[in-house]
């Protein structure tokens, strides 16, 4: 069974129920049996914002599971659903959070609505949301989680907080900062920087899998199949891409996630036929199903080349040909077995 999602519109979750049907998605008004059976003997709850999932989240999820099986609890990470003003700045969208959490194997994720308890205090915090909604017996957090109004409350508060009201009936589990090959503490900051950079192979290693895009696949100009080029067009998200280019890529389709295609990608505005819209083409190799309106999974590689304005039709046609030759290549070089390199 997969990742039961909480949150206030499960259509803005439709792509990741699409991708994958072992997800269901629960609203708000209907979470009430769902948190009944989950909290029926207790829950850790694990806090943070998990943009990207990386390294040092994967870390502090892992050693949450462990701690639910001994003690026979069920686990839940609580988050909020996006702050609007961060947008444009994060790594993954709520359906690609989803998708990496529920690989983990949380049971489940709950996508709060940040106005729902913006004002709260820390102290009610702890009791409406962690001991009231989820009866909690173990918080997992990062060492610079903050919370309630203002961000008035940290670690520290948190720990008064249990052991004054609570009499230590709650476990407090601390994650300490998790570093990578150079001793740098791995943080989400770290990770948009090298994705703005175009640092893919950075961007990996702190991440431990490659950066995703899943989306649905809408109608594009069709320019592609006209010059023998199908590609599938997903919507442009308000979140961090790698620059402006052409990109190699592992792609994987609803209903056969299973099966992983290969392909290359255009990143950008595409100059030479559409400056003005910004789009994310993929062209899958040896593929030539209609698969508009289904749920796809890019996997970004490699950089191939910076987007470029072409004189013709024809130039770009010529140039799509030779990426896509150069990309053939570097599946027999490095990425044929599709089990690795994810």
């Amino acid at each position: 069974m997969g990742i039961k999602i909480i949150t206030k519109n499960c259509e803005m979750m439709s792509d990741i129920s699409k991708f994958d049907k072992n997800i269901n998605c629960h609203n708000f008004e209907n979470e009430s049996k769902l948190l009944d059976e989950l909290k029926e003997n207790g829950t850790v709850v694990v806090l943070g914002n998990f943009d990207g999932v990386h390294r040092g989240h994967k870390m502090i999820l892992k050693n949450a599971i462990e701690k639910a099986k001994e003690k026979g609890y069920k686990t839940i990470v609580y988050t909020f659903n996006e702050y609007p003003s961060k947008r444009e700045n994060r790594i993954t969208t709520p359906v690609e959070k989803a998708f990496l959490i529920d690989k983990i194997g949380i049971d489940c994720l709950y996508l709060e609505e940040f106005d729902n308890v913006k004002d709260f205090t820390p102290e009610e915090f702890v009791e409406k949301i962690l001991v009231r909604k989820f009866n909690v017996k173990e918080i997992f957090c990062g060492f610079n989680f903050t919370f309630g109004k203002g961000k008035s409350g940290n670690i520290k508060t948190l720990g008064k907080i249990i052991s004054s009201n609570y009499q230590d009936r709650i476990g407090l589990n601390i994650q300490q900062p998790v570093l990578d090959s150079e001793n740098e503490v791995i943080s989400s900051t770290r990770i948009r920087q090298y994705i703005k950079n175009t640092e893919l192979l950075k961007a990996k290693e702190l991440l431990s899998h490659n950066l995703i895009i899943i989306g649905e696949v809408i109608h594009g100009k069709k320019l592609g199949r006209t010059i023998g080029f199908p590609t599938a067009n997903l919507k442009f998200e308000n979140k961090i891409y790698p620059s402006f280019g052409v990109y190699g890529i592992y792609v994987q389709i609803e209903n056969d996630e299973n099966r992983i295609y290969h392909g290359v990608m255009n990143i950008g505005r595409n100059p030479t036929v559409d400056k003005d819209n910004l789009s994310v083409e993929a062209h899958i190799f040896d593929f030539d199903e209609d698969i508009y309106g289904k749920v796809i999974m890019v996997q970004i590689l490699e950089n191939i080349r910076k987007e470029v304005k072409f004189n013709s039709v024809a130039e770009l046609k010529e140039q799509i040909n030779s990426d896509s030759k150069f990309w053939r290549k570097r599946i027999d070089e490095k990425y044929y077995d599709t089990s690795k390199n994810r």
